[in-house]
């Protein structure tokens, strides 16, 4: 464990579309490892030896947890991961108790940590199981939690192959729901749904599955919906019978994790599917993305999905099959190519602009493509596609009527509404999975280079 020096809180302007051009460096910051995912940041944090601060608190590669003081780029503390036979995508999320940070470990463990000192708290059932094949499994996307409409907190977490060498081994993507309230998990098998454990690695017709890959990899594993109280979650290349197998399909299931019997509450899977599988052109490269209620239409309740099938699929999240059941391919409100082409490995924004009208940004290596949701004359949702750019980027945000993304050695503040560049910046090295954050006035990004960059107003 190491600790660093204390500094005191301060207060910095909000950054928006008439000031974002002012960004200047804040800092710049050497990480322990790289960093392949994004920072989870959290306010006034009362530390064990001074003054409350900010902290960044990151997952590298290695399994390592780190958190670093958000104002002035120290190093705050550090914790070695568990060993593990490879390597971690995956970003940690902050407990709603605001004292615990979960993070995957290279044991096949997700483990609580406190977050003032990083000191790993092990009561009440910590560390939890995720997977029992480490050496073919990994955690890929970020943790999440969810406080439902009814009360409850719930910590999402999911699985996937690693991608060397290729969709190799006896793995099978999952999710498994952990109740921070009392402890307890449900495992939703995404191959051999009937089966609610952890397998085991190359075990018999009992104890594993004989039906391989589905992973979940998206960097937003899971997504909570409050308004239809369901989870979603895309799933990858493998077998799909819409009745135990579930392959290249968007899954929805209760908030604590449930399903019935292994059947999901319900289910969209492309028509195309098996060539989906067989060209290898993975769903579950990104993740549904929730679009606001448009004010005159408060009843939808829709998402996007795309995947590495450069398509752009427009879905209805209380009817995902358009069959009122799981387990019946197609149903999609809208198909359309992504704008600028290629596969989409991001998770798309969305955004309700101050008139109440409703975008999407789908960006990836070709470009960034802004879509408006619109109604025809029929009343019925469709997406139009709005503008176009030749920046490249991983998982856009937008922030404060602000559109950030990063590329390689570049960093890019757009206007959303038409695509024009409010601010950019060249010093970052380059990036994989990593995408920015924004907080109290702070832009920060890590790069594949293992550094940490930071910039503000003033």
């Amino acid at each position: 464990m190491q600790f660093g020096s204390s500094a005191v809180l301060d207060v910095r302007p909000l950054i928006t579309p008439q000031n974002v051009g002012g960004l200047r460096p804040l800092f710049r910051l050497a990480l322990p490892d790289t960093v392949d995912g994004v920072p989870v940041h959290v306010s006034d944090v009362a530390m064990p030896d001074g003054p409350a601060r900010d902290l960044l608190i990151m997952t590298t590669m290695s399994g390592r947890l780190v958190a670093i003081d958000a104002r002035i780029g120290s190093l705050r503390w550090s914790h070695d991961g568990p060993p593990g036979p490879r390597w971690t995508t995956s970003s940690p999320a902050v407990d709603p108790d605001r004292r615990h940070v979960y993070s995957y470990g290279l044991d096949g463990r997700v483990h609580r940590y406190v977050i003032a000192t990083g000191v790993e708290d092990d009561g009440q059932g910590w560390p939890q199981v995720v997977t029992l094949k480490g050496d073919v499994e990994k955690g890929s996307s970020a943790l999440s939690i969810a406080e439902t409409v009814s009360g409850k907190h719930y910590l999402y977490v999911t699985t996937a192959g690693y991608p060397d060498p290729g969709d190799a081994g006896d793995y099978q993507g999952h999710v498994t729901t952990i109740d921070l309230d009392i402890g307890t998990q449900r495992v939703f098998n995404a191959a051999c749904s009937e089966k609610a454990f952890h397998f085991v690695e190359n075990g018999d017709a009992h104890n594993d599955c004989q039906n391989v890959q589905a992973g979940i990899w998206a960097r937003s594993g899971v997504v909570y919906d409050p308004d239809t109280d369901r989870i979603f979650f895309t799933t990858g290349n493998g077998v799909y019978d819409g009745v135990h197998n579930w392959a290249d399909s968007i899954v929805a299931l209760r908030p604590d994790g449930s399903s019935d019997g292994g059947a999901p509450v319900d289910s969209y899977t492309p028509s195309n599917y098996q060539q989906i599988t067989d060209e290898d052109l993975d769903l579950s490269s990104t993740t549904v993305a929730i679009l606001p209620a448009p004010a005159g239409n408060p009843d939808w309740h829709l998402a996007i999905q795309s995947g590495k099938d450069e398509t752009v699929r427009l879905v209805d999240l209380t009817d995902l099959s358009g069959h009122g059941q799981p387990g019946v391919t197609g149903g999609e409100l809208q198909i359309i190519g992504v704008p600028q082409g290629k596969p989409v490995l991001s998770r798309p924004a969305t955004w309700s602009d101050p008139e109440g009208l409703i975008w999407a940004f789908v960006a990836n290596e070709n470009g960034i493509s802004a879509l408006q949701l619109q109604a025809n004359s029929s009343g019925e949702p469709y997406l139009k596609r709005r503008w176009q750019k030749d920046i490249p980027g991983t998982s856009p945000i937008i922030v404060n009527n602000v559109l950030f993304l990063a590329a390689d050695h570049r960093i890019t503040a757009l206007d959303p509404l038409d695509g024009h560049v409010l601010w950019s910046d060249t010093s970052i090295g380059p990036v994989h999975w990593q995408s920015p954050i924004v907080a109290n006035g702070v832009l920060y990004m890590a790069d594949n280079a293992g550094i940490l960059y930071a910039w503000s107003l003033r």
